[in-house]
């Protein structure tokens, strides 16, 4: 540059720097290119001078009197980055623009952008149908309610499904229709495991919704249960065909009618990026019912003697398909070709798609004889390990093979797969589905008899420890005649289960692993652990909803008066994906338990029981084992507990590697207290806002796109971090779970409406639970955007619609609230951080339900923001260092968005415990002690010479009871903040919860402010309030704000660092 001045650039040789971007950004003055102004200050050239790989070139710049540089033209000045990558100079350049402040300034956003951009991505154009899901929906709902029984409240729009439990009747002894007296729930989940495959490659879906009732509801019924709801799925899938789904729902209703269960509802996945397009998996989840002094099994009623009833399958039913489908295709069949044991001349295909056999109709009113003393549901693990699970540890049992049926395709597996008998008995049912123990007089069973019950064995005093529980007598001569007519295709080697890619063994270590994970879940009301057939829980120790003490994990305080059941059903989608690829896999679970949990939170539910779906193709028993220590810390969290669930290893369904999630939440609810209550909401009602952690777990096949078009892995570090983690770390922050926070508010009816937000968005959400005839108009303005939205957005090129319909966008749960309780609802979350969002109105039809006003300027705000440079922050104490906790603990948090790190702490009195704070959190810290000083000045200027050492960007004072010299506040002008324990410009100086007393204030609260040479005079940054109660100490009152300043003062710390705000000439806050 200097040559060109001196006319001499043919004498000078030109280098250029190698694998490197550069990126200039030019800004203007106010009127260009019409006309400009001149003489503005322009702030903030220094801070971008400091930042490695930045260059300021003045163009329109000029100094005025006091030397200060202010602008002097149209163009002003060109803020250059240089950077490895086009993307991230760009990014830069516009953040420095964004830093450089003058009145007036203006800038494009979209310089480079040309050279990255490609066409906008959408949600649908990732593989998520929307609207094929609404199809659906459309189309099973005439099913569901073909199911309905007393009871059941449905509403397809809601975020659950719902059965008040006082219109549930049963048929005593007598003959009479009862209610229950003391319920106990009983609950069930399960997959139909690798029979899926069959069904996908025959294409026929029409029975496989009947075994997945079938699994569940046969579980159920071994605690003695009828069973009375049924939640369909999730149903995963690639790419989700309507009619194939909708099949899959057929069959489930269909079990439903014939189990008298009612269909309510569940959860579609659509995964583009986990499963190829005609690629699904099913769980189920059943809860039914049974009177405490009913459940089975009564183990300690058992003795030798009894008898074992067997009732016979129907097939394979839903288990050991694994095996099957190994020797099929080691002997080169194929699932068109005519079964060898078809009675009909059907196919394989046909054959092994038999649905499983359902027992309700049959073996529930033999239970209410009261004669049965045990039921065991022979599926995975056959005879052997499934009637153990009834037995005490000194009991064993005797059965005779002769006196059941085994099944032909029984005998053509064992010849085929050259399978042993012990493998077969652990692996299939062998023809029997159903085990009964009863006493030897007992005739009741005797009505089974039509349905082919028989009795096929006893019980027997064991041996000893060593000695098997289950004895199956005559199995080899029987299973060897079931195999004569298929002699001479007899394998030559033998077949396992763990040949076939399944590993019993590692199952049961995965059981003994989390079994601690459960027992630290329980609560009031669990009965049993895992180990059963299904997991309980009495009902009448839920507590009482209605008592405004939030019970979770303690003891409840008196019973339900009308409980209505809300169960919940969701998984995590592609979320699992980042999980697997950066093998970080102890957080997924907490999403799990969250989305369930949140959404019966909108039916003013308390989560009372969680249980799990866990589906993969090699069973992996570390990694299962920290996906479930998740989903029990989120249960801790949620105070529900952790049931149960069901493990499925299903070889050639997934890749190794890869696994997928579903949970099942069962929450209580007062009748009365149900929500939403969507007649109630009127005009003048105002929405409230919580925020979200900041993706939570819808989205992601969206995010996974972006990642793809940008060329970016989950290792690669997040511009956006507050700690420097991935992107992968980043993203997988897990889904916030709002059930403490917000019980006590439903609990004391404070809410009309309440909405997860969740895929679809605020607008899609909200309109969920309004009214004929009102909207809501939301302001972004009055919400935080976290970075990650403003990055991915920029970085995917998204629509500010796409954003606003995809993702939750800083919002994860909104509360709809009439206007006179809606202070005392943000006073009860304000340390949660809520804020007033929105309001209801009356509408027109052709008007949309919901309208978001300013999102478009939030986000583009936060895109530039979420990639400024960190300003290096210092705090200045004097005691505790609370609000300095609040402060580190906020700017390490991404979801805050505080482009700020505090990097020292400066104290003018040693051994206090803010001291103590700074050195768990690893900030250096300095004591420099006033009273060494012979003057203000004097201490002040060794403060000053120390954070000029350190580089500091902004000053905070949390609790720095020293007033500051009129030359240090002008030096750190602009750059110093103080929070103060009043509503300023009320109360200043000390003792101001005192003051607040003594003036009989109705509320008070704190101000954060620029520090100017006045005691608590500076310009206003933003206040938090807090009430001032009758009963209130300054004890009490000064605890309640500090509370608050927790919650002000990081926000403030985002609006200084961020530039969102400054200081300008006059000494008032300029907005930006």
């Amino acid at each position: 540059m200097e040559a060109c001045c001196e006319d001499r650039l043919e004498s000078v040789e030109l280098k250029f720097r190698q694998d490197v971007h550069a990126v200039g950004v030019v800004m203007a003055s106010k009127g260009y290119p019409e006309t400009s102004t001149k003489g503005c200050v322009i702030k903030g050239l220094e801070s971008i001078e400091k930042r490695p790989d930045h260059l300021v070139f003045h163009s329109g710049v000029g100094r005025n009197a006091d030397g200060e540089f202010v602008t002097n033209g149209g163009r002003v000045l060109i803020n250059v980055v240089l950077q490895p990558s086009l993307r991230a100079a760009a990014a830069l350049a516009s953040a420095a623009c964004f830093d450089v402040k003058f009145d007036g300034s203006q800038y494009r956003t979209d310089i480079a952008q040309k050279a990255l951009k490609y066409s906008q991505l959408t949600y649908k154009g990732c593989g998520v149908d929307r609207e094929a899901e609404s199809d659906l929906l459309k189309r099973i709902e005439p099913l569901a309610r073909g199911t309905d029984r007393p009871g059941t409240l449905r509403s397809f729009k809601g975020f659950g499904g719902l059965l008040r439990m006082k219109e549930v009747t049963y048929e005593d002894g007598t003959g009479k229709h009862v209610t229950y007296k003391d319920p106990v729930l009983v609950q069930g989940t399960d997959g139909v495991g690798t029979k899926l495959k069959i069904a996908e490659a025959m294409n026929y879906w029409d029975t496989i919704g009947i075994d997945l009732v079938a699994m569940c509801v046969n579980d159920v019924l071994c605690a003695g249960a009828e069973p009375l709801a049924f939640l369909l799925d999730y149903i995963a899938c690639g790419k989700l065909d309507v009619p194939t789904a909708a099949l899959i729902v057929k069959g489930i209703s269909e079990g439903c009618r014939e189990t008298h269960c009612a269909l309510l509802g569940g959860e579609t996945a659509e995964m583009p990026s986990m499963y190829e397009p005609g690629k699904y998996d099913l769980g189920g989840y059943c809860v039914g019912v049974v009177e405490h002094d009913a459940i089975l099994p009564r183990v300690d009623d058992i003795r030798s003697g009894d008898l074992l009833i067997g009732l016979p399958s129907s097939g394979v039913h839903s288990n050991g398909f694994s095996l099957v489908n190994k020797i099929l295709s080691a002997n080169g069949y194929k699932l068109t070709d005519v079964a060898p044991f078809s009675k009909h001349k059907l196919s394989f295909g046909m054959e092994l798609l038999k649905p499983t056999t359902l027992y309700i109709k049959s073996v529930l009113p033999v239970l209410r004889k009261g004669q049965v003393k045990a039921l065991a549901h022979i599926t995975g693990g056959g005879l052997v390990e499934n009637i153990p699970r009834v037995l005490s540890a000194d009991l064993a049992v005797e059965i005779d093979a002769n006196n059941f049926k085994i099944l032909p395709v029984f005998g053509w597996l064992a010849a085929n797969g050259n399978v042993p008998d012990s493998e077969m008995l652990r692996t299939f049912n062998c023809g029997v589905g159903m085990v009964l123990v009863v006493p030897p007089n007992d005739k009741s069973w005797e009505s089974l008899k039509p349905y082919g019950g028989a009795v096929i064995g006893k019980v027997l005093n064991r041996k000893s420890s060593s000695t098997p529980q289950v004895v199956v007598n005559n199995f080899s001569q029987a299973i060897a005649e079931a195999s004569k007519p298929f002699k001479g295709t007899t394998a030559k080697v033998a077949i396992t289960y763990k040949d076939s890619g399944v590993d019993i063994t590692a199952g049961d270590n995965l059981v003994t692993k989390i079994k601690p994970f459960a027992k630290a879940t329980t609560r009031k009301g669990c009965i049993g652990g895992l180990g059963g057939f299904g997991g309980l829980f009495r009902l009448k120790e839920a507590g009482s909803f209605k008592d405004p003490v939030l019970v979770l994990t303690t003891d409840g305080v008196g019973t339900m008066e009308d409980p209505v059941l809300v169960l919940t059903t969701d998984g995590v989608g592609t979320k699992l994906k980042i999980a697997q690829q950066i093998n970080q896999h102890g957080t997924i679970g907490i999403d799990l338990v969250a989305m369930g949990v949140n959404d019966g939170l909108c039916n003013a539910a308390e989560p009372m029981n969680f249980l799990d779906y866990y589906a993969c193709g090699h069973l992996e028993v570390d990694v299962a084992a920290q996906v479930i220590s998740g989903i029990a810390k989120g249960c801790t969290e949620s105070g529900t507990a952790l049931l149960g669930g069901e493990t499925a290893e299903m070889p050639g369904m997934y890749e190794k590697g890869s696994y997928d999630l579903a949970g099942f939440v069962l929450g209580v609810a007062e009748y009365d207290h149900l929500l939403p209550r969507t007649s109630s909401v009127t005009e003048g009602d105002v929405v409230i806002g919580l925020p979200s952690s900041g993706l939570h777990s819808n989205g992601f096949s969206l995010v996974h796109k972006v990642m793809n078009y940008a060329g970016l892995s989950y290792n690669d570090r997040a511009s956006f971090s507050a700690t420097n983690k991935s992107l992968g770390e980043e993203l997988l922050t897990p889904t916030r779970i709002y059930a403490k926070e917000l019980l006590p508010i439903l609990k004391a009816n404070l809410v009309k409406a309440l909405t997860h937000v969740k895929t679809g968005g605020l607008a899609e959400n909200l309109s969920k639970v309004l009214s004929q005839g009102t909207r809501v108009e939301v302001d972004a303005s009055q919400f935080h955007i976290p970075p990650v939205f403003g990055w991915l957005s920029k970085t995917g090129n998204l629509s500010a619609q796409e954003m606003l319909h995809t993702f939750n966008c800083g919002v994860g749960m909104a509360l709809v609230v009439a206007k006179q309780h809606a202070q005392t609802v943000l006073e009860k979350l304000q340390s949660q951080r809520a804020t007033l969002i929105g309001r209801v109105l009356n509408s027109s039809v052709d008007e949309p339900k919901v309208t978001v006003l300013n999102f478009v300027e939030s986000l583009k705000t936060c895109q530039l923001t979420s990639c400024l440079p960190k300003k290096r922050i210092a705090v200045l104490i004097s005691g505790s260092g609370s609000n300095l906790q609040a402060l580190i603990d906020a700017t390490r948090d991404t979801t805050c968005g505080i482009r700020g790190e505090i990097v020292f702490v400066l104290a003018n009195k040693d051994n206090i415990y803010g001291l103590e704070r700074a050195a768990k959190a690893g900030v250096p810290s300095k004591v420099i002690l006033h009273k060494q000083f012979p003057t203000r000045d004097q201490f002040d200027a060794a403060m000053s010479e120390e954070l000029e050492g350190q580089k500091i960007d902004l000053i905070c004072l949390a609790g720095f009871m020293r007033i500051l010299s009129e030359e240090f506040v002008k030096k750190w002008k602009g750059r110093l903040i103080n929070i103060h324990p009043a509503l300023l410009p009320k109360h200043k100086g000390i003792h101001a919860q005192r003051q607040a007393l003594e003036a009989g204030d109705s509320e008070s609260g704190c101000t954060v402010h620029y520090v100017d040479e006045g005691v608590d005079t500076g310009a206003i940054i933003l206040q938090e309030r807090v009430p001032v109660l009758k009963d209130d100490t300054e004890e009490t009152l000064t605890e309640r704000i500090h509370r608050a300043e927790h919650v002000a003062f990081p926000k403030a710390l985002r609006l200084v660092a961020n530039g969102l705000i400054s200081l300008n000439k006059d000494g008032k806050v300029q907005l930006h």
